[in-house]
């Protein structure tokens, strides 16, 4: 009876979580506003959740709900957020309203003068600290995805990667369209050209300056849109402005000290849309369409130039890799069915980035300091990636008169990697994996070398009877530890500023900035890759 009673319950559960795996509908549309103007960077979130996408540059999105009493919440930097309940809709478009709530009215702008912002002749969108400290993020752009409005906002997703940010659309054809970024008074060069690489086919992305700053340090970021912001720091700001002011000491009893500690794991949320029906092949598969052998089963060639791709999942057999050493051995191959792998899914890893920070800051009459350190790991979703960053700022201000002040803001910061994946075709190990053949299980390269010639060729598909070290197709996990790509920066920035009240109506300022950065690369390709055979050094 008890037995009974246990089969009941299991067969309850499972009817209930197939209900609601099946439940699973995808709602998409495009969220405009009331004149009609497309919406990028619109947060799109299943209310109750932390699930959410945003919308692309078109205002268009794509989302996976629950089912039919789902809840979405669209919310957007000057809009109204909206509520809607999906019921048995696959489409809604929507139309956000201006909110009556305003930001803050004073903006401080070109060399730390505070305007009202009813007096600038260009448009200015603020997001102070906690918003972007709410979720951890290891890029500071990336934390502002979906909180400014007309703001676009992309990365490659790679750990200390270049950030593109693009307001109100690209000006221009020939330039990256990049905003000025602004820190505490410091304009710095944040240009996406920072690729580089050794060995064919190995361009490598390490990351703009914006990559470089601590989202913990950061009080607030501004943006001015517009051509009009040049007027403050010349042509250099025509594609906009993001003033950055960092951390402060704050009026307390006492000494203040912060300390926190964040982890955030990360999978990929999309994946290309590839076949898993076919192996490798370019023609239409028939049983009599192969050329005849003596093993009286096809051989499925390992390129897509192949003679026809068999459908998978069918039962049929064929000769296919990987070989046993057996096979190898005799000469004799054995048939095995032909099967579809989810490639992608086996090959990402999840990515792993905790930060430590500590903070000590005091305001009294006479001395104002912020004093803060910050750790941060990374471990790629690609294999064998990572990044490390160590991040001091320190921000003081002491009052040596009542009519006078000195004050500085100094930041260091230490960024280095034992491995950057490169971004181009060869190299590039996610290009790689996309071109296993899906009837290839990618896990079985992960013993990357081939047997017999370890640090001299690599372990690549290969059609039974061919040469394994002729090597016409890079192993992704040979590329991911093999052709390791490290660097490491050193970036030094930030002003030392003394101010003098002379009276009630004048005053004087003095300032001097610095932006210095020194940069080491280091690349070590192995000998097999396709694009230097013999490796590279440099």
């Amino acid at each position: 009876m008890k037995k009974r009673n246990l089969q009941w319950l299991a067969f309850f559960l499972l009817s209930m979580f197939c209900s609601r795996a099946h439940s699973q509908q995808e709602v998409e549309g495009v969220v405009s506003s009331v004149d009609g103007d497309l919406l990028p960077g619109v947060s799109v979130v299943l209310k109750g959740t932390i699930t959410g996408v945003t919308t692309d540059f078109d205002g268009n999105y794509s989302i996976q709900v629950p089912g039919e009493d789902a809840v979405l919440v669209f919310s957007y930097i000057g809009m109204t957020t909206k509520e809607i309940t999906v019921g048995n809709r696959t489409e809604i478009n929507v139309t956000l309203e201006p909110s009556s709530e305003e930001l803050d009215e004073v903006v401080v702008t070109a060399l730390g003068i505070s305007r009202e912002k009813k007096s600038l002749g260009y448009a200015v969108s603020e997001v102070d600290g906690d918003a972007i400290d709410n979720v951890p993020q290891e890029n500071a752009l990336n934390a502002l995805s979906g909180k400014i409005s007309g703001v676009a906002i992309n990365s490659t997703g790679a750990p200390g990667s270049s950030v593109s940010m693009v307001i109100r659309g690209s000006t221009s054809l020939s330039s990256d369209n990049q905003p000025l970024f602004v820190i505490d008074g410091v304009p710095v060069f944040n240009s996406l050209n920072n690729v580089g690489g050794v060995g064919r086919d190995n361009r490598v992305d390490y990351g703009n300056a914006i990559s470089d700053i601590n989202t913990d340090d950061i009080a607030s970021m501004t943006v001015l849109k517009g051509a009009s912001a040049a007027a403050l720091y010349g042509s250099r700001a025509g594609n906009g402005v993001v003033l950055i002011t960092t951390k402060s000491g704050k009026a307390q009893k006492g000494l203040g000290v912060t300390i926190n500690s964040s982890t955030v794991f990360d999978i990929p949320y999309r994946y290309l849309d590839t076949h898993r029906k076919y192996a490798a092949g370019s023609r239409p598969y028939t049983a009599d369409n192969f050329p005849a052998n003596e093993y009286g089963a096809p051989i499925v060639g390992e390129t897509s130039s192949a003679w026809a791709g068999i459908p998978l999942d069918q039962g049929i057999r064929a000769i296919h890799w990987p070989y046993s050493a057996q096979e190898i051995a005799s000469g004799v191959p054995v048939a095995r069915e032909l099967r579809s792998y989810d490639n992608p899914r086996n090959f990402f890893n999840t990515a792993i980035t905790t930060t430590n920070n500590i903070s000590i800051q005091d305001n009294t009459e006479k001395l104002n300091y912020r004093l803060s350190y910050t750790n941060l790991q990374n471990k790629g979703f690609i294999p064998n990636t990572d990044l490390s960053r160590n991040s001091i700022n320190l921000n003081s201000a002491l009052k040596l008169h009542e009519t006078f002040t000195v004050s500085s803001s100094l930041n260091y910061t230490k960024t280095a990697s034992d491995n950057r994946p490169a971004g181009n075709r060869g190299a590039n190990p996610i290009q790689a994996m996309y071109e296993t053949a899906p009837h290839i299980d990618v896990r079985y390269l992960q013993d990357y070398w081939l047997p017999g010639y370890e640090g001299l060729r690599q372990n690549s598909p290969y059609a039974f009877g061919d040469d394994p070290t002729e090597t016409e197709w890079n192993n992704p996990y040979f590329l991911a530890n093999e052709v390791n790509n490290g660097f490491e920066r050193n970036r030094l920035y930030g002003n030392v500023k003394a101010d003098w009240q002379i009276t009630d109506e004048f005053s004087a300022m003095v300032r001097y900035n610095f932006d210095e950065v020194n940069e080491i690369r280091e690349t070590k390709m192995s000998n097999g890759y396709t694009g230097e055979i013999n490796g590279a050094y440099g």
